[in-house]
């Protein structure tokens, strides 16, 4: 297992530098990416889910589902039918708030440690450490605080985070173009689809 260095500030961020843009229509990486994760929501993904475009079709009282922007960005809210969810404050453009993530990379199955790449979860790293992780390097397991629209986080991740609540917990699956595009981020080589874990603590 690689050792993970830096994950913190290296691959949460996108650099102002990072371009990203797919040039050939055609480019068989990024359909085989939206193809898998679709499939893997739909399929194998517990629990499985549909689009959310499906949902007025659906016989279930509360059909779990995805919500997606173009063919990028897709997200899972697991705690959306959590009572009392609707009276919690909403991330919206602006708003300023608090989140423990961790992030892996997404080989069309349920991630494992080993394609674990940043966190600042306590259980996650704890996970990272048993599979041989040197603990000697400084971690913070403190939350994450952003602030929407004005912050280096991920576009994609932006985009996805908006219209969530304080205490839902997330699932958010990015294609490549919509993560780091064809730059090599720390851990994370060109052109990796990627899927962030997501509890956001409060929001401002």
């Amino acid at each position: 297992m690689k050792l993970i260095r830096n994950i913190a500030t290296i691959t949460v961020v996108v650099m102002a530098l990072i371009t990203v843009g797919c040039n050939n229509d055609t480019d068989t990486v990024l359909t085989s990416q939206q193809t898998g994760i679709e499939r893997y929501l739909t399929g194998s993904h517990q629990p499985r889910l549909i689009v959310e475009d499906e949902i007025g079709s659906s016989l279930d009282e509360h059909p779990q589902f995805y919500t997606r922007w173009g063919q990028n960005i897709y997200r899972y809210i697991a705690t959306y039918y959590d009572e009392g969810r609707e009276g919690m404050d909403e991330v919206r453009n602006g708003s300023t708030i608090e989140m423990i993530y961790t992030a892996y990379l997404f080989n069309n199955s349920a991630p494992t440690v080993n394609d674990m790449f940043a966190t600042n979860d306590a259980e996650s790293l704890q996970k990272l450490v048993d599979a041989g992780l040197d603990a000697e390097y400084e971690w913070t397991t403190e939350p994450m605080r952003v602030k929407i629209g004005s912050s280096k986080l991920l576009k994609g991740l932006e985009t996805a985070l908006k219209g969530c609540r304080e205490g839902d917990s997330v699932e958010i699956y990015l294609t490549y173009e919509a993560a780091y595009g064809k730059h090599y981020i720390g851990e994370v080589p060109s052109k990796s689809a990627v899927v962030w874990f997501i509890d956001i603590v409060s929001v401002e």
